[in-house]
């Protein structure tokens, strides 16, 4: 689930006010520098928590607790599976400012505990048991975010482990997005759906608590986001590529119903669990997440607010249980390509297409959900986001990194970035005021970029590599991973000998005696790099009809024939290829400079682009001593 969260800082002379009835005080950093407490389930288990969690007593008032001696025995509280409220309670009034204090805090990476009021978060125990005849009994947190809260329950029917995801009152309507998102995929079987990268719910049902109605959606127990794969995976090509082919073919099933995703991002793609994994007993399961850690909510008034809260569990690649089956989520956005969204979709600037960064939503369809693939694609294979800067909700920033990559603003946008008072750079005269002409509609000259500083910048830096543009350039600069050798090459390994599961490692850093053990960075063979932007270009374009369709993105060379068997068949697998170079970190100081590149504007960050330059000419020279004194010794 989506775990976005916005900051607002708060002084102390505009204090914000919670329903009464719903207070809450917790152990959470503060600027007055009160620390965090949290406490684990062993912990309850051995006596040595906090008292206010371990005593179960509450006033008569307060929302139902099971243990699992009771839930064993049967004698589960009925309150939990089907909470009751006063019939007026359900009052939530939205407080736009209020909501923006989700993450304000912190409490120990969970939900700020003021989202459990009237009309807001439903409060789960640990224990609890949820859905018709207490069918879900919660054992672990998977996550949360701005519409609600999703737990690892098992499911005494199916026995296996599932994810339910239980959404703020406020969400909970018949005709919300996920419902839709239901109603157009109609007719589609799950298995249909797996086989395509989807992923909805599987059943949803209601429940009634102090805060209000809450809809429930039960869906399978899924992996991490792809967000890390290149940080643990990008010297195992055809791997990575295999994930972005999976990544075409489902938006382009989604597309094939009429539905746009309108938030297409590597946050909302998760990897499916190898198969047997949801079916684990619950000791296996606990020693693969960890013990889930609490944070205790200390003062409570109401039934609403939890005695506390539980940080998020979380799958590492290094179990292994990861299979290279993607399930794209999230259809809170999504909408009819014949009824663009009128107020856009809210997805970040980063992968945001021309027409949304300016606000043009009529124009939004197929397309856009194209270019963001394009920037998910690139971001998983290479690990950079080609608009992602400093700021990037800066739509300036954003622009520069555009006009960079695809080129000089072109029309509609140039007279609309005129009219917000955008300004042309080269459209100035010699004391660097705007000209009063029509100089600013040439489109072949950069709107937010010198023309003069741009050529100058690239005849210095990318004379090394021939690299004619920042995006190229910054493709073949060596890519950091969280590795060391010996963990690249079981990873190598284990890859082709199954291709289709992510594969795990032994952690090696934490048991190796070199304290600060060397990582490895990862170089895509130039090759590779030419074909990846060459696609890249197709995607990336000002005009939307200009843009790549899907069937053009899957049948590019860069995917190598993978759409011969349109996903039916296994792809006959290359007898070789290039993988790419792996160095230790020490071996290459090059990297920085592709990291800046792309946002390098001012003076100063050009000042630091050189110093990098010199310090990776510095690190050649010390890399050629290094491999002459190898080849003398040996």
């Amino acid at each position: 689930m989506d775990s976005r969260t916005t900051t607002n800082i708060t002084s102390k002379s505009d204090p914000v006010s919670s329903p009464a009835d719903n207070t809450i005080v917790a152990n959470s950093t503060t600027k007055s520098g009160t620390t965090t407490s949290s406490t684990s389930k062993s912990d309850l288990a051995s006596g040595t928590a906090d008292k206010s969690l371990t005593d179960r007593t509450q006033d008569s008032g307060s929302h139902g607790s099971t243990s699992k001696p009771a839930l064993a025995s049967g004698t589960a509280d009925k309150s939990l599976t089907n909470r009751t409220q006063d019939p007026g309670s359900h009052n939530y009034v939205p407080d736009p400012y209020l909501d923006k204090l989700l993450g304000f805090c912190d409490w120990g990476n969970t939900e700020y505990a003021d989202y459990y009021r009237h009309g807001g978060f439903h409060p789960v125990d640990l224990g609890d048991v949820l859905g018709e005849d207490g069918r879900f009994r919660v054992v672990h947190k998977l996550g949360y975010g701005g519409q609600g809260t999703v737990w690892l329950c098992r499911d005494n029917v199916s026995k296996k482990w599932r994810a339910v995801k239980i959404m703020a009152a406020h969400s909970s309507t018949a005709d919300c997005s996920h419902m839709k998102a239901l109603e157009l995929f109609d007719g589609a079987s799950p298995d249909e759906l797996e086989a395509n990268g989807i992923q909805l719910p599987l059943e949803h049902f209601w429940i009634e608590g102090p805060n209000g109605r809450h809809l429930c959606f039960v869906l399978p127990w899924l992996g991490p986001e792809i967000l890390d794969v290149p940080r643990y995976y990008c010297h195992v090509p055809e791997l990575v590529k295999d994930v972005c082919f999976r990544l075409v073919m489902a938006l382009k099933f989604i597309h094939s119903r009429g539905l746009c995703h309108g938030d297409f991002r590597p946050a909302n793609v998760l990897f499916r669990l190898v198969d047997g994994v949801d079916e684990w007993e619950e000791e296996a399961i606990l020693k693969l997440l960890g013990e889930p850690v609490l944070v205790p909510v200390e003062r409570i008034i109401g039934p609403g607010v939890p005695r506390y809260l539980v940080q998020p569990a979380e799958i590492k690649y290094t179990a292994g249980v990861c299979s290279s089956k993607i399930a794209v989520i999230d259809f809170g956005v999504s909408y009819s390509a014949s009824q663009p969204q009128a107020d856009g979709t809210g997805i970040p600037m980063a992968y945001a297409s021309p027409e949304l960064l300016f606000n043009r939503h009529d124009a939004l369809g197929f397309h856009s959900d194209v270019w963001a693939l394009g920037v998910t694609l690139l971001q998983v294979r290479v690990g950079m986001q080609p608009f992602d800067q400093h700021d990037e909700e800066d739509p300036l920033e954003v622009l520069e990194c555009m006009e960079r990559t695809v080129g000089p603003i072109q029309e509609p946008y140039r007279s609309i970035w005129r009219g917000m008072d955008g300004k042309f750079v080269n459209s100035r005269d010699e004391n660097g005021e705007p000209l009063d002409d029509d100089s600013w509609k040439d489109e072949s000259l950069m709107a937010t970029v010198s023309t003069e500083d741009e050529e100058r910048y690239r005849r210095t830096i990318f004379r090394e590599c021939g690299s004619s543009n920042m995006l190229h350039y910054c493709m073949r600069m060596p890519n950091p991973m969280s590795l060391i050798k010996e963990e690249a090459a079981e990873i190598t390994n284990k890859a082709a000998a199954d291709p289709g599961r992510m594969p795990g490692w032994e952690d090696r850093k934490k048991s190796t005696p070199d304290s600060r053990p060397k990582g490895v960075q990862h170089v895509i063979p130039k090759e590779e790099v030419d074909q990846l932007f060459d696609l890249l270009l197709k995607i990336f374009r000002w005009q939307t009809a200009e843009r790549a369709t899907l069937d053009e993105i899957a049948n590019h060379e860069w995917f190598g024939g993978r759409n011969w068997s349109q996903g039916h068949v296994e792809r006959p697998r290359e007898e070789a290829h290039d993988s790419g170079a792996i160095r230790t970190v020490w071996e290459s100081w090059t990297f920085c400079r592709g990291w800046m590149a792309l946002g390098l504007r001012t003076g100063a960050s050009r000042v630091m682009a050189f110093l990098f330059w010199g310090l990776g000419e510095i690190g050649k020279t010390i890399s050629a001593v290094v491999i002459a004194m190898r080849g003398r010794d040996a």
